[in-house]
């Protein structure tokens, strides 16, 4: 059996004042922290790692300065044009999250302890829970993402020797933030599955920024998933380029991509999200189930096995329930226990 830890605390969903008296939106924190106090339950029996929290500093290896002072100015309630600072660039649900800034820095604690773990020889794979992070840029955030927890830390895994190394996305929405954050930075391979049309990311992003053509130009790889109801014509009338996928071939493009990974990583990293499941926001463009997350781990797991680095896998997006924790559960087995 590998070496195998969780990090569930509560901490993690910490916040700077009573979260009754923060206005969230839409499946921001209170949902979030719902989600977390069930994996907690769901997972209790693997061995955790100590709670550890970071200062809110760490997160300048991948957020502009001014961005951060924003924050941390809007979460002490302190006027921003006294210190000559605007407000910041937030849309979809972010507005309220910057009290959860303690919370950021938990979750960004676990995932320092479990690279230094791994670092170390004490750990080969980790499931971390954090606020989610994959669509926060370096000065603005959207889509419940304020901060980049996995970003941060595969920049701070760097500083510890783990130069090469691959980010793995299957949450429904491309990891806009992530990519851009490695734009053009060959020591990070930035892999997304992810819907191909999705109103919500043309309305907060940018549909063209996971095309296949996107990603390539700035040394990634994006698979973007055609949902069934759209015609093969859809995507060049919407000035979208490159090569798309459908239902049916989403496995097997993501093996494909696995396969083509410019080198051997140093360290994995996985963004996972369960809004892909197709009793989510998945039906007709991803079709996965709880044994579909099995399998994706499973093949990142055999990229590792060939590689012998360690795994660091970040809870990502869900918005049912039940479906988030039991393809949560699905992932974990797998994680903690092929070989």
């Amino acid at each position: 059996m590998p070496k195998f830890a969780t990090y569930l605390h509560p901490q993690t969903c910490q916040t700077s004042k009573p979260s009754h008296l923060i206005p969230f939106k839409g499946y921001s924190f209170p949902h979030y922290s719902k989600v977390r106090q069930e994996l907690e339950k769901s997972l209790s029996d693997y061995p955790s790692l100590p709670v550890r929290r970071v200062k809110y500093s760490e997160y300048l290896r991948v957020h502009t300065r001014e961005y951060l002072q924003q924050l941390v100015l809007l979460a002490a309630e302190k006027p921003l044009e006294k210190f000559n600072l605007e407000m910041p660039h937030l849309l979809g649900g972010c507005w309220g999250l910057e009290h959860c800034l303690p919370g950021y820095a938990y979750g960004l604690g676990g995932l320092f302890e479990a690279i230094a773990q791994m670092k170390q020889g004490n750990l080969e794979r980790a499931y971390c829970f954090s606020l989610v992070g994959h669509h926060a840029h370096a000065n603005w955030g959207h889509g419940y993402c304020l901060l980049n927890p996995l970003a941060a830390a595969a920049k701070y895994a760097q500083e510890q020797g783990f130069e090469k190394i691959l980010i793995v996305d299957w949450d429904i929405h491309h990891g806009d933030g992530t990519q851009s954050m490695f734009s053009g930075d060959r020591s990070v391979y930035c892999l997304s599955i992810h819907s191909a049309i999705d109103l919500y990311m043309a309305k907060a992003s940018d549909l063209k920024r996971g095309t296949t053509t996107a990603a390539e130009a700035v040394g990634h790889c994006n698979i973007p998933l055609l949902p069934a109801r759209f015609a093969d014509d859809f995507p060049p009338k919407m000035g979208l380029t490159g090569q798309f996928y459908r239902v049916n071939e989403s496995l097997s493009a993501f093996q494909s991509a696995l396969d083509q990974i410019p080198w051997t990583p140093d360290l994995i990293l996985i963004f996972s999200g369960y809004d892909s499941h197709r009793d989510d926001c998945g039906k007709e463009t991803t079709g996965w189930t709880e044994a579909d997350f099995a399998a994706l781990t499973e093949a990142v797991l055999e990229v590792a096995k060939k590689a012998n680095c360690p795994v660091l896998s970040n809870h990502g997006g869900g918005y049912k329930l039940p479906i988030t924790i039991a393809s949560a559960v699905s992932h974990v087995k797998t994680l903690a226990s092929y070989s």
